[in-house]
């Protein structure tokens, strides 16, 4: 059976699951190369196709993971009036606010929507061929489908989706999902952590992670308070105070505008990141309590807020990160396996997918490297070295920075060694004037990796049974023999954010690791994604080539080659 997942809002994309196997799936932007491209995934249906070997006509199943019709939204009208009269009842004046909300949301998804069938039609493709199912609950799916657990806790947070912006549901191999509860848009913190990113002068839904960076360099307390007037813990749930607070990305109110002007940009960070990680654990906790589970209980996460690598360091601190997982492409584009798994689950009844990992996009072979470079002509010169991980060693010994590009290209938003920048992590420096050579503005520093069998001596309370740290989506403490030597990997509050490595995950960037460390005594390298600033990561040749060529790094390995500028 062969089932498409689509998405046509921000991040847009495609994926095919086959017989309950995820076997590929791409965002239109690694494409087109426009970052978080919005719009209907043409490009990524057509290779999601073609890897595959298939027609329009051989897929059974195409899924949209967002209702985005206004008659849809009947089982939410009970509780979207009673958050309303409560909203009016505190605060009078901030009907407008609410009518606002409401209105944006259904004309927007209404748009996108139609827009999409439009594309569908123009395909071919009939409607008895298309499931649609609802933002969040695909969000949860995709968590749990492809975590290790048969039972587990799924909890979602993210800006909004059909018309939710966080959901608690039970979820298990033999009994399926029921969802307990869900907050409203109004409430969501999503949107306040968007709003904050967005008054501190960066882009909301792509400069969150700078907010986070710099979260750390700021004081919590000093702002606190004015978080907790936006949106607080009440009742047992979370609520924001309507009219002080819009829930809304931009176009923040004058009076609120004016209370944050008082503070400093560092201060504003560090509070709303302490503010969202507080309420996330009181949510969790509360349901936790509320639903009494028998025996200890796995998590498992999706939304963008999971984004937030602190986030999740304070969730797995708290409850265990081997109880723990994350969806590595937990934002919006990575809905249409959400979608594609649980109407595969609904057609079969089998709850649990084949998902071998994030290296679902595409491989170029050796012809393919070869045209690209004879297309570059007198702007590289290149060679097959005849060791080729010996020969990355090598250079990044030798203080090179290294595009390192191979196999099939990560899905997601991290890089893990398919299209990754390395270098050693001993400079200190290296955050300012490699991010400068990138044409990056970033406050974080650039993540480790690190073999698996060297993990446990650097960061502190990992286990192997992290899957998180196979995918880069949490932070951990690093021990202290791991910060004094490997200072460009570690924030100022004494984390980092690792990518830890196995063998059967991805062989040969495994073996450049591993044989660097045993090489230097070094613990782990630099990850950083292999792309410039507000560029999406590499796909093609030609991308890794273009990088080179404008001096984003000193060397590139395009599969057996080795690449320098002439």
């Amino acid at each position: 059976m062969n089932i498409v997942g689509l998405h046509n809002d921000l991040d847009a994309g495609a994926c095919l699951v086959q017989d309950g196997r995820v076997l590929c799936a791409i965002n239109e932007e690694r494409l087109s190369r426009v970052k978080l491209h919005s719009g209907v995934p043409r490009q990524s249906l057509a290779w999601v196709l073609d890897f595959a070997g298939l027609r329009l006509e051989d897929v059974d199943w195409f899924v949209y993971s967002w209702y985005g019709k206004q008659n849809d939204y009947g089982n939410y009208s009970r509780k979207l009036v009673t958050r309303v009269v409560e909203a009016l009842h505190n605060d009078p004046g901030c009907g407008p606010i609410l009518e606002q909300r409401v209105k944006v949301e259904f004309d927007r998804d209404q748009t996108t929507r139609e827009k999409f069938e439009a594309w569908l039609h123009e395909l071919g493709i009939p409607q008895t061929k298309v499931a649609y199912y609802d933002h969040h609950l695909t969000h949860a799916w995709s968590a749990f489908a492809t975590s290790p657990f048969d039972e587990a806790l799924v909890f979602t947070f993210d800006g909004r989706g059909d018309l939710k912006s966080a959901t608690v549901s039970s979820v298990s191999t033999s009994k399926g999902i029921k969802e307990h509860d869900y907050l409203l848009s109004f409430d969501s913190l999503g949107f306040l952590y968007g709003q904050m990113t967005h008054y501190l002068g960066f882009d909301h839904n792509r400069h969150e992670g700078k907010v986070t960076g710099l979260a750390a360099m700021g004081d919590p307390a000093k702002t606190m308070g004015l978080m907790e007037q936006l949106i607080t813990w009440e009742s047992g749930t979370i609520r924001a105070n309507i009219g002080l607070y819009k829930p809304f990305y931009t176009n923040l109110g004058e009076r609120l505008m004016e209370l944050l002007k008082s503070h400093t940009r560092e201060d504003l960070a560090a509070a709303v990141q302490q503010h969202c990680e507080t309420l996330v654990l009181k949510y969790m906790d509360h349901w936790i309590q509320e639903l009494k589970p028998s025996q200890p209980v796995n998590m498992c996460a999706s939304g963008g807020l999971f984004a937030n690598v602190k986030l999740n360091q304070r969730i797995a601190d708290r409850w265990g990160g081997d109880r723990f997982f994350v969806f590595p492409h937990m934002g919006d584009g990575g809905l249409m396996i959400g979608g594609a798994l649980f109407h595969h689950y609904r057609l079969t009844g089998r709850a649990k997918c084949i998902f071998d990992g994030v290296y679902l996009g595409p491989a170029y072979d050796e012809t393919d490297v070869l045209g690209a470079l004879r297309a570059a002509g007198s702007d590289v010169v290149y060679d097959r070295p005849h060791d080729l991980v010996q020969s990355v060693v090598n250079d990044l010994t030798a203080n090179r920075v290294v595009g390192y590009f191979d196999g099939r290209m990560e899905f997601g938003p991290r890089a893990l060694g398919a299209r990754s920048v390395l270098f050693h992590a001993r400079d200190r420096r290296a955050n300012d004037w490699l991010n400068k050579r990138m044409r990056r503005s970033e406050f974080m520093p650039f993540a480790p990796v690190t073999p698996i069998e060297l993990a446990a001596e650097c960061y502190k309370n990992w286990t192997a049974q992290d899957r998180n740290s196979f995918f880069m989506t949490q932070t951990y403490e690093c021990l202290d023999d791991f910060q004094r030597r490997h200072p460009a990997v570690v924030h100022v509050d004494g984390t980092a954010r690792p990518q830890i490595v196995r063998r059967d995950m991805n062989p040969r960037y495994y073996d450049v690791v591993r044989r660097y460390c045993d090489a230097t005594g070094d613990r782990a390298l630099i990850n950083t994604s292999f792309n410039v600033h507000e560029e999406p990561i590499v796909c093609s040749p030609q991308d890794a080539i273009s990088s080179l060529v404008r001096d984003c790094v000193d060397i590139v390995y395009l599969g057996p080659f080795r690449v320098m500028k002439k």
